[in-house]
């Protein structure tokens, strides 16, 4: 494991722990990071639409007069759900989004701490 990318390894860990499907960290205009998945998807797809998303929610604030998001969600009629948490690291906009596979399933926690290990990897690398 000392070969690959500590930003891959610290999603694995995210997901590992937190039971995850899938994660990505992407630049805001969907330029894929890294990523980490369980199901087969295929990350830069899933790297665009995420960046689909916060672009639509970038209209929706700048059309209602509110706040940049803090948390952009999908959810699924079979309970799944696609959670983005758009954040700044360096100068750089970047978007953490993992799928969550049950309706209900607590996320909150993992991607901040994941965010946070993010913030030391890039940092010490």
């Amino acid at each position: 494991m000392e070969n690959q990318n500590p930003v891959a390894v610290v999603l694995a860990e995210m997901n590992r722990t937190a039971q995850f499907q899938a994660s990505t960290l992407s630049l805001r205009d969907g330029l894929l990071v890294a990523s980490s998945a369980s199901n087969g998807d295929n990350p830069a797809a899933q790297s665009a639409v995420v960046a689909k998303l916060a672009e639509a929610a970038n209209l929706v604030r700048s059309q209602m007069a509110i706040g940049a998001p803090e948390e952009l969600s999908f959810n699924a009629e079979d309970g799944k759900r696609l959670i983005c948490r758009p954040f700044e690291l360096n100068g750089h906009e970047l978007i953490l989004a993992v799928l969550v596979p049950k309706r209900g399933q607590p996320y909150r926690r993992a991607t901040s701490q994941a965010i946070a290990r993010l913030r030391n990897v890039w940092q010490t690398h």
